[in-house]
C-alpha cells in the first residue's frame, strides 16, 4: 500500500505540473487575442458619410438596392443572430457555428439607427481605417445604448479584457464594463466594398465604455461577409503571416514562389471553397463532441481511429471519411525522407459533401451561385499539402510564414505555355486576359508544375521573378479545348471522386511526393536555396485510392506505401529527385511497365527566382533535372518500355543501386543528358545500346 500511495502521489504531482504548463505555455487553441471557444456577442454600428464639403469624393452618392441612402442596410439582420438558439439564421453566426462544430458561437446586435457622419463635423472621415472613432462620437449623441433587440452593455461583455496571445481567456464581465468587440460597417467610406481591418484596440468610449477589440469594413454593394470573417479570424489565428488559402498577398513572406488559392478561414478573395479546412480546426482545437482524437476518421467497421498517420511506420489500410463539415473527419499523412533540418510536410484529405447534401452554406465554390459559368462543386475528396506550421504549443506559435498550405487539385500539375494573344474572358466579370495552352500529355509536370489554384508568375528575360508579377489564369486551351469557367476560384475537375480521378500516388499527376519549397519575400529567396527549405523531391511510394462513396456520403480510401509502378507515360521534372529503396526489401523501388514511358525533363515552371540560363525569349527558371537512384534501390524497365532523358537531365545510379532495363526497352538519352553510374552502382540494358551511349558520352561509369 505504501508503494501504491507513493505512485499515486507521483502521478498526482505530474498531473499538476501538466495542468500548470497548459496555463503558462502559449497554446493556439486558446486563440490569439480572442478565445475561439464559448460565446461572444458583437456590437455592430452601421455608418454612412455625408460628403458635404467634397461631394465628388463620395464613392456611392445615391446608395444601392441593398443599402439605400440614409437607411440601415436591408441585410442588417443577416449578419448576426442576437441570442443562442438550436439553429442559426444569420450568415456570420452560422459560419462560426458550422466551422467550430458548435464549439464557438458568435452573436451580435446592432444600434437601431444609421449613423451619418458629416465631413464638415468629422474631418478625419477620410481615414478609412480610423472610421470607428467618429462613428462612436456620433453614436454617443443618442445618449444611451439602443440596439434592435434591446440589449444592454452587459450582454456585450462576456469576456474579461486583457487576453494575451495563446493564453487562456477568462469569461465574465469587466469592471467597469467593456464591449468585447465593436464592429463598424460603412456604406460609402474609403473602404468601399469588401475591405477592412481589425485590431485589439478601442475606438473610444461608447456610451461610457471602451472595447477590447474593434474592426471596420466597407459594405458598399452587399454584406462584406468575406473580409469580415477573414479579418475577425485574425483575432483567433494570428497576424498577416497566417494568410493562406486564397487570403495572402504578394508582400508577405511565403513558403512557395506562387500566391496560393484554396480554402481556409484565413482565405479571402482568391479562395475556391468558402469554408475553412481541417488545419484550421486543429489549430483552434475544434472537434465534434463525439470525437476523442485530435485528427480522426473511421475504420471500415465504423469505429473512431487516429488518422494522423505515417505510412512508412505502418499506418496503412482503409480509412472511412464522413462529411468533413459536419463531423470533422480528415486524414493527415506525414511525408517521409525529409531531413530534420528541413520543413516537415503532410498531405491532408477532406471529404466535402457540399452544401446541397450537408446543408453547410459555406461548403461551396466561391462564385458558383453567382455565375452559371462556374463548374460547381461535386461531392468528393479535397487534398492539400501542409508545410511546417505544426507548432500549436510554445513561445513561437505565432511566428513562421504565410501560404503554408498548397492545394493538390485532382486536375493535376502542368507547365503552362503563355500565348502571345489577348482575349476577353467571359466568366466572372469579363475583361482582357492572356490565355495559356496546356497539353495534358506534353506539359504534365506532377512534381513541380502549376496547378489550378495558384497564380502563375510572368516569366521573361528580366532575370528575376517576384510574386507581385503574377497573372490570374482565366482562359486556357486544354488539349485544344477552350476553358473559361473561372477555374482558379474552384472547378469540379479539382475534386477526387471514385468515378473520376480516384488515385493520388507516386506515379500519378498530381503526385504524393513532397513539394519543393522556396521561402521568399520581395523576390528574394530567404533561405538562399538551402535548409530549412525543401529543395529535393523524395519519391515515396505513398498512394491514396478512393474505393467507394456510400449512399450517406462516406468515402472509403485505401492508403498504401508501396505504389511504385508506372503504367502510362509520365514526365518528372525537378532540380533534384531522389528515389529511395522500397520499404519492402524484396520489391523494386520503381517499375516502368511495358508500353509506358518515363521522361526526365527540365521544368518549364519556375523552381527558382533567378534566371538559370536560356535565351531571352525562352529563359529557364529551373535547373536541369538530377534524378538519383539511392543505394539499395532498384529500377526495372520492362519489355517495350521507354526511358527518356532530355534537356540536360542526369540520372545518378549510386553505389548499391541498380538500373535494370529489358533488352527490348527503349533508352533515349538526348544530347546534353547523361546516365552516371557510380562505383558500386549497376546499369543493365541491351549491350548494343550501352556501347553507343558510352561512345556518345551519354553513359558515364565512375571507378571511384
Amino acid at each position: 500500500m505504501r508503494w501504491i500511495a507513493f505512485l499515486l502521489l507521483v502521478f498526482s504531482s505530474s498531473l499538476s505540473v501538466a495542468q500548470a504548463d497548459t496555463v503558462r505555455v502559449p497554446n493556439s487553441t486558446n486563440g490569439w487575442y480572442l478565445s475561439p471557444h464559448g460565446t461572444i456577442r458583437i456590437l455592430l454600428l452601421f455608418v454612412e458619410i455625408e460628403y458635404d464639403q467634397s461631394p465628388s469624393r463620395d464613392p456611392q452618392p445615391n446608395g444601392s438596392e441593398n443599402w439605400p441612402k440614409h437607411q440601415l442596410p436591408k441585410w442588417k439582420d443577416e449578419v448576426f443572430d442576437p441570442q443562442p438558439a438550436a439553429a442559426y439564421f444569420a450568415q456570420v453566426t452560422r459560419y462560426y457555428h458550422d466551422m467550430s462544430l458548435g464549439r464557438y458561437t458568435v452573436l451580435g446586435d446592432y444600434i437601431d439607427t444609421i449613423l451619418t457622419l458629416r465631413e464638415s463635423e468629422y474631418p478625419t472621415v477620410g481615414n478609412a481605417h480610423g472610421i470607428g472613432v467618429p462613428a462612436v462620437k456620433e453614436a454617443n449623441k443618442m445618449g444611451t445604448l439602443r440596439t434592435h433587440h434591446h440589449l444592454s452593455i452587459a450582454d456585450f461583455d462576456l469576456w474579461k479584457r486583457g487576453g494575451r496571445p495563446g493564453m487562456p481567456k477568462q469569461t465574465g464581465a469587466d469592471d467597469p464594463h467593456s464591449y468585447d468587440h465593436v464592429m463598424v460597417i460603412t456604406r460609402n467610406s474609403g473602404l468601399t466594398h469588401n475591405q477592412g481591418s481589425v485590431d485589439q484596440g478601442s475606438p473610444g468610449k461608447l456610451f461610457g465604455y471602451e472595447s477590447d477589440s474593434q474592426s471596420r469594413f466597407g459594405g458598399m454593394y452587399a454584406m462584406p461577409y468575406e473580409i469580415l470573417q477573414h479579418e475577425y479570424n485574425h483575432l483567433l489565428f494570428g497576424g498577416n503571416n497566417f494568410h493562406v488559402g486564397g487570403g495572402n498577398a504578394a508582400q508577405f513572406s511565403s513558403y512557395f514562389p506562387f500566391l496560393q488559392g484554396g480554402w481556409s478561414m484565413m482565405g479571402g478573395s482568391n479562395s475556391s471553397l468558402l469554408t475553412g479546412n481541417a488545419w484550421d480546426r486543429d489549430r483552434l482545437g475544434w472537434r465534434a463532441t463525439d470525437a476523442s482524437l485530435r485528427i480522426h476518421a473511421r475504420s471500415s467497421s465504423g469505429k473512431e481511429v487516429n488518422s494522423d498517420i505515417d505510412p512508412y511506420n505502418g499506418d496503412t489500410g482503409v480509412y472511412v471519411l464522413r462529411d468533413f463539415m459536419t463531423t470533422g473527419d480528415a486524414v493527415r499523412i506525414r511525408l517521409p525522407f525529409l531531413p530534420e533540418n528541413e520543413y516537415t510536410q503532410w498531405i491532408w484529405l477532406e471529404n466535402h459533401q457540399t452544401y446541397k447534401r450537408n446543408g453547410i452554406l459555406s461548403d461551396i465554390f466561391h462564385y458558383e451561385q453567382i455565375m452559371p459559368c462556374v463548374s460547381g462543386i461535386v461531392p468528393g475528396i479535397h487534398a492539400y499539402l501542409q508545410v511546417d506550421r505544426d507548432n500549436r504549443y510554445g513561445t513561437d506559435i505565432y511566428g513562421q510564414h504565410s501560404d503554408y498550405l498548397r492545394p493538390i487539385p485532382a486536375s493535376g500539375n502542368f507547365d503552362l505555355e503563355v500565348l502571345t494573344t489577348t482575349e476577353t474572358f467571359q466568366c466572372l466579370w469579363p475583361g482582357p486576359t492572356t490565355p495559356f495552352d496546356i497539353s495534358t500529355s506534353r506539359d504534365a509536370n506532377p512534381l513541380t508544375g502549376q496547378q489550378d489554384l495558384e497564380l502563375p508568375l510572368r516569366t521573361g528575360g528580366e532575370g528575376k521573378l517576384n510574386r507581385s508579377t503574377h497573372m490570374v489564369p482565366r482562359i486556357e486551351y486544354r488539349d485544344g479545348k477552350k476553358v473559361d469557367q473561372g477555374q482558379f476560384y474552384g472547378h469540379s475537375r479539382q475534386v477526387f471522386t471514385p468515378t473520376g480521378v480516384r488515385k493520388l500516388g507516386m506515379t500519378t499527376n498530381p503526385s504524393s511526393a513532397n513539394m519543393l519549397t522556396l521561402l521568399n519575400q520581395g523576390g528574394n529567396a530567404m533561405n538562399r536555396y538551402g535548409p530549412p527549405d525543401n529543395r529535393v523531391v523524395h519519391l515515396n511510394g505513398i498512394a491514396v485510392e478512393l474505393l467507394e462513396q456510400r449512399a450517406n456520403g462516406d468515402i472509403a480510401v485505401r492508403i498504401r506505401n508501396d505504389d511504385r509502378r508506372i503504367e502510362h507515360n509520365l514526365r518528372w521534372c525537378a532540380d533534384s529527385i531522389v528515389l529511395h529503396p522500397s520499404s519492402y526489401h524484396d520489391r523494386t523501388a520503381l517499375t516502368i511497365g511495358s508500353g509506358a514511358r518515363l521522361t526526365l525533363d527540365r521544368s518549364r515552371t519556375p523552381t527558382q527566382l533567378q534566371r538559370v540560363g536560356g535565351a531571352d525569349n525562352k529563359p529557364w527558371y529551373s535547373a536541369p533535372t538530377r534524378f538519383v537512384i539511392a543505394g539499395g534501390a532498384t529500377v526495372v524497365g520492362e519489355r517495350n518500355c521507354e526511358l527518356e532523358l532530355t534537356n540536360e537531365s542526369v540520372i545518378h545510379v549510386m553505389p548499391g543501386a541498380r538500373l535494370d532495363l529489358h533488352t527490348k526497352a527503349k533508352v533515349n538519352v538526348q544530347s546534353g543528358s547523361r546516365i552516371i553510374v557510380h562505383s558500386g552502382g549497376e546499369l543493365n540494358a541491351r549491350a548494343k545500346v550501352l556501347r553507343k551511349l558510352r561512345k556518345q558520352g551519354r553513359v558515364v561509369e565512375l571507378s571511384q
